[in-house]
């Protein structure tokens, strides 16, 4: 399954080092090197050999050694390598970790190098700072309701009655999970799952126009619109609707959901090529998100290529990222991987969506999807959110309760945060 990497927080020690190191001026294009070297976390064994499929082409075409640096914790390991100076010349950058890179100044501005209009808007802005790109992306995850549809057919539900939005999905529920519980006994299967995860609550708290973080970075969950937006998810527990993976037993929802837990799962594409492979009995549908305050909302997961300020292979570095954020390059990565396209007009002809057409529901989702990303302390708030919110996320739980738990992740996460 993917691993998305989040942002972490570093001692003051390194990050003086770190703005010393991007002070630096580029190497000039005479001292270029004909070596290229490209960080990275290793992916599935699919993803592996995609990217060495690529790499080989691009060496050959351009006469160069590709060397790549496996990273095995990107978000401690890279830092330390721009602070000592020896960062690859070109590298990924999970959308949530961007801020924490820009604010440091160790990125080159790729604004001649990529056209950032050939992306879809939710995605570039992603990497941007003051207009200008700073990576690019090369896959997206979003996303999208999978829906269990023999459980569905024995508690006798129809699909076609799933509401279209969360508010309606509250009032519904409970009915859908008695003919649940009358077909497969209660606490057995749920009608979906919650994660107790910043990153799945994060459109119901930001929906009314405030956000779980401040702009100055200070955390802010029990602000009275990002607790509206969480007792919505309470409601769904107290209807004894919804659970955690955790509550299940299960280590993720994907998990859920393939071994029969939940009936509908929120989860992202990277589980799709996993429920294909591995389990073929599994009968689903995907269908886009509901909607929660009059608008359609999900999140979206994005990684993409940037490039080390003092680079010593400039040129190469340009190169390597417009070859695998080009039609050709990405046409490999997407078909070969089965990630979505960041490119509609690489979307538009991906053969992997034609034969995958349920996919097309992921897809689509990238025009209204939010980027998973608020400035530099959004992993310290995202930790104290999950250490807290568990207490709230349970049937029986009130709004008391919710607003509690909320206030002592506010202390936590402030706390580390001013130090």
């Amino acid at each position: 399954m993917k691993n998305w990497k989040k942002v972490t927080l570093f001692g003051t020690a390194a990050l003086a080092a770190l703005t010393l190191a991007a002070c630096g001026k580029g190497t000039s294009s005479a001292e270029e090197s004909k070596k290229l070297t490209i960080g990275y976390w290793k992916g599935s064994d699919t993803e592996n050999a995609t990217l060495d499929k690529m790499i080989k082409q691009f060496e050959e075409e351009n006469d160069v050694d590709v060397i790549p640096k496996v990273y095995t914790d990107i978000t401690t390991q890279l830092p330390t390598d721009l602070s000592g100076g020896t960062a690859p010349d070109a590298f990924y950058i999970d959308s949530a970790f961007f801020p924490y890179l820009q604010e440091q100044g160790v990125l080159n501005d790729l604004s001649d190098v990529i056209n950032k209009d050939e992306f879809y808007p939710t995605i570039a802005s992603a990497f941007e700072a003051e207009g200008k790109p700073y990576a690019a992306a090369k896959d997206v995850s979003t996303l999208a309701l999978y829906i269990n549809k023999d459980i569905f057919a024995k508690a006798g539900i129809d699909q076609a009655s799933i509401p279209k939005s969360y508010e309606e999905l509250v009032k519904w529920a409970p009915e859908a999970q008695a003919k649940i519980d009358a077909a497969y006994g209660k606490g057995k299967v749920y009608l979906m799952n919650q994660n107790a995860d910043l990153a799945r609550t994060w459109p119901f708290q930001t929906a009314r126009g405030t956000a779980p973080i401040t702009k100055d970075g200070k955390s802010d969950l029990a602000n009275p619109d990002s607790l509206a937006g969480l007792q919505t998810i309470v409601d769904l527990f107290n209807a004894g609707a919804a659970a955690t993976p955790q509550q299940v037993g299960a280590g993720d929802e994907g998990a859920g959901f393939a071994t029969g837990k939940f009936a509908m799962t929120l989860t992202g594409n990277w589980n799709y090529k996993v429920y294909l492979d591995e389990y073929k009995d599994l009968n689903f549908d995907i269908i886009p998100n509901l909607t929660y305050q009059g608008k359609p909302r999900t999140m979206q997961f994005t990684v993409g290529w940037g490039e080390y300020k003092n680079t010593k292979s400039k040129e190469l570095a340009d190169k390597w990222i417009q070859f695998v954020t080009g039609k050709e390059g990405m046409t490999t990565w997407t078909n070969g991987v089965g990630t979505l396209a960041t490119r509609p007009d690489i979307a538009e002809g991906s053969a992997f969506l034609k034969e995958n057409p349920r996919l097309q529901v992921h897809q689509d989702s990238i025009k209204f999807a939010t980027a998973w990303q608020s400035g530099t302390n959004l992993t310290t708030v995202q930790n104290a959110f999950g250490n807290f919110v568990p207490t709230a996320f349970k049937k029986g739980a009130t709004a008391d309760d919710l607003k509690a738990s909320m206030e002592k992740a506010d202390k936590e996460a402030n706390s580390k945060i001013s130090h």
